[in-house]
């Protein structure tokens, strides 16, 4: 094809009705693989113009030459004074953590565990207790097949009827796309590790999870990976911003590492533990105590 019509309508119509997220710019209408030496630099002028409009609907995200995003329109104003605050989302959490700490609608608990501490198990344990009583959801990458995932949920000291009163789908990444239901628990079981090591793509992971969480009136208590020696999950001070509340689990220890809003204003929960044993099938913790020991 020698040369093609490009006009700004058109443009300006595939940036609002069909981009969704970052875009290059030869990707607008299919062009990339008919664009003419100088239909290219046409479109390239007509993508500035738009982006330096008095109104732009687009922006240049610097990252690479040619790559855009467009630019959100402004929501309808929140109408937050009708809001009841004295309501919290009904979660149930082991090791009695409700007691300590509340869960507002629309927030994220994380749970920073190392290898074999029972990361995991917490997180099917929280499913398992609040699925006979709210909608709840367990996103897991079921690592170890359905066969483990059977085997972990029969070994609780918990009746799980057939049909569970839960339900699980296998989801390995992108999590944020199967949030769709309100006022909804979701467990997530675990956002992984990169295999390129880019940690710094985990907290906006957890950002677009968050912002389904919002717009939803749901709840997710998300399963992260991190060192022994280590608070925080692969990903550092950034995945800390994200939750309300942020677990970290040792073999044997559990920990509040922050606790955005306290049951008690006077009694911050922060830096708690207590110390459990925990089971071959890693879904029952007993022995739980209290430690008081260094933080």
């Amino acid at each position: 094809m020698s040369e093609i019509e490009i006009t700004r309508y058109d443009i300006e119509l595939w940036i609002s009705e069909v981009a969704t997220g970052e875009f290059h710019y030869k990707d607008i209408k299919g062009l990339r693989s008919v664009l003419t030496p100088e239909s290219d630099n046409k479109l390239r002028k007509v993508i500035h113009d738009i982006c330096h409009a008095e109104d732009p609907i687009c922006e240049s995200i610097g990252k690479n030459d040619g790559r855009y995003r467009p630019i959100e329109k402004l929501p309808d104003p929140e109408d937050w004074q009708l809001t009841d605050a004295t309501r919290d989302f009904p979660v149930i959490l082991p090791f009695d953590l409700r007691r300590w700490v509340w869960i507002d609608p629309g927030t994220m608990m994380i749970v920073a565990g190392s290898k074999d501490s029972g990361k995991s198990g917490l997180i099917m344990r929280t499913t398992a207790i609040n699925g006979p009583k709210i909608n709840t959801i367990l996103l897991s990458n079921m690592e170890g097949g359905k066969n483990q995932l059977k085997r972990r949920f029969g070994a609780m000291d918990i009746d799980i009827p057939n049909p569970a009163p839960f339900k699980v789908y296998q989801v390995m990444d992108n999590f944020h796309d199967h949030i769709k239901e309100p006022n909804t628990f979701y467990a997530i079981d675990y956002i992984d590790v990169p295999e390129s090591g880019e940690f710094y793509m985990i907290a906006p992971a957890l950002a677009k999870i968050q912002g389904k969480l919002t717009k939803l009136n749901s709840v997710a208590m998300v399963g992260l990976q991190k060192r022994t020696s280590s608070d925080t999950a692969f990903g550092g001070e950034q995945t800390l911003k994200k939750a309300g509340l942020y677990l970290a689990i040792n073999p044997n220890k559990l920990k509040i590492v922050s606790a955005k809003i306290w049951t008690d204003p006077k009694v911050n929960p922060k830096n708690m533990q207590w110390t459990f044993l925990y089971d071959d099938e890693g879904t029952k913790f007993t022995n739980i105590v209290p430690f008081y020991g260094d933080a």
